[in-house]
């Protein structure tokens, strides 16, 4: 099993000691890392994809494998899973953040841990997380893939 590491992440922080740190956390070991926001709900989703529509991120969603618009809300993005799989891609820089809607209650991302590779890539992860946190106004969680309770790092609201 993985050491479990927890570091909460707040506004003041030394991001180079930081990634010192925890690089080893993103060495490819062939498997994704997650990012969950939990006990989400139908307005936690509206305002995330609200306030992601206002935000310099390039975005794409998919539906079906074709690039259409995002749908305004969750609802509608649901309904459009009836028929086939949606993807939000997420643009941070030089990463692909991946939302692929699973459950209301919680939302879940993943990104390619070869992706965050220097200090650079990882402020920028640390800053989308920030977004994040700041408009669910609640924790934003990094973890190792499907292992929520294997933590990397925590960002705090």
């Amino acid at each position: 099993l993985r050491r479990q590491r927890q570091m909460c992440i707040r506004d003041r922080f030394n991001l180079m000691h930081q990634w010192n740190e925890i690089k080893s956390q993103f060495e490819c070991d062939g498997s994704l890392r997650d990012i969950y926001i939990f006990d989400t709900d139908v307005s936690t989703w509206n305002q995330f994809l609200s306030e992601l529509r206002l935000s310099d991120y390039p975005i794409e969603f998919t539906h079906g494998g074709n690039l259409i618009d995002l749908p305004s809300n969750i609802g509608s993005i649901k309904q459009l899973q009836e028929s086939d799989p949606t993807t939000l891609s997420i643009f941070v820089n030089e990463i692909r953040v991946n939302c692929h809607f699973f459950i209301t209650s919680e939302i879940e991302m993943d990104i390619n841990p070869t992706e965050i590779n220097s200090d650079s890539s990882f402020n920028s992860l640390i800053e989308f997380l920030k977004f994040l946190s700041n408009v669910a106004n609640s924790n934003v969680v990094l973890t190792h893939e499907n292992s929520q309770g294997d933590v990397i790092l925590t960002v705090c609201s």
